[in-house]
């Protein structure tokens, strides 16, 4: 009995910590999302993993970056966040970004957990096709 009862409470709590790493993970695009609707560079890139930082070297750099080839992502009509998976270094978020001509637009969003915070490591183009909804 026991058994059972500390496996429902394993499991339980083991959900809760996902879903709690979604919340996380979420919020953590919607406010880098949300710096971007504001040209502010410097908060965006402060949601980028350490080596993406490197990577750029400044946020300007990584404004210009996103500006010319993630115009969705700077100027989003609607976001939607679709399925998210665990790999090898963090989680996959996939997200729907409506732009503002109503064109869908499908993204993986590869997270990190540093010091006890979720980062965006990289994004990716899906084809609709790519995942299920």
């Amino acid at each position: 009995m026991w058994k059972i009862i500390t496996f429902i409470v394993f499991t339980f709590c083991a959900a809760q910590a996902g879903a709690s790493n979604n919340d996380e993970i979420k919020k953590t695009i919607e406010n880098q999302i949300a710096a971007f609707k504001l040209n502010d560079f410097e908060t965006a890139f402060s949601f980028a993993t350490p080596f993406l930082k490197e990577k750029f070297g400044s946020a300007e750099n990584f404004g210009q970056m996103v500006r010319n080839g993630y115009p969705m992502v700077w100027r989003p009509a609607k976001v939607i966040f679709l399925q998210s998976e665990r790999y090898q270094h963090g989680h996959a978020q996939v997200v729907q970004i409506v732009d503002k001509n109503g064109k869908s637009h499908y993204l993986r969003y590869y997270m990190m957990e540093f010091d006890g915070s979720w980062h965006i490591g990289g994004v990716e183009f899906l084809q609709a096709s790519d995942f299920s909804v």
